[in-house]
């Protein structure tokens, strides 16, 4: 066990930093326009043309997502965190049946941009 321990950082605080506002900006956006090029043009949309319509060079979009696969799985896992984040905005505002059909109404919104998109016949 001792060169499990040995591997691990000294303060593992001190080694994560904040990513600045500017590259924050430059991945939700990366993201946003992701989304809506995988929806409208499937797995295989260029890249070239997600980093162009976001604003940022080609070199931005692969210092944050290196390959395909993780751009594809951040943007599912961005709208994963949208529809739990709903969920909780909803259980608090809203009566239990009106936070359920809230919910459910925008999960099958999801599910329909889903199954209409080039996305739900690719293997990814």
């Amino acid at each position: 066990m001792q060169g499990f321990f040995e591997s691990c950082p000294q303060n593992e605080q001190a080694s994560v930093r904040k990513p600045r506002s500017d590259a924050q900006r430059n991945r939700e956006r990366i993201l946003e326009v992701a989304k809506e090029a995988f929806t409208r043009s499937g797995a295989n949309a260029s890249l070239d043309d997600i980093a162009r319509d976001a604003g940022v060079g080609p070199g931005t979009l692969y210092r944050h997502f290196p390959t395909r696969e993780e751009l594809l799985e951040a943007v599912y896992r961005t709208e994963m965190e949208k529809l739990a984040r709903a969920e909780q905005k909803f259980a608090e505002e809203l009566p239990p049946i009106e936070a359920l059909r809230a919910w459910l109404l925008l999960f099958v919104h999801y599910i329909d941009a889903k199954s209409s998109s080039p996305l739900h016949s690719t293997r990814w």
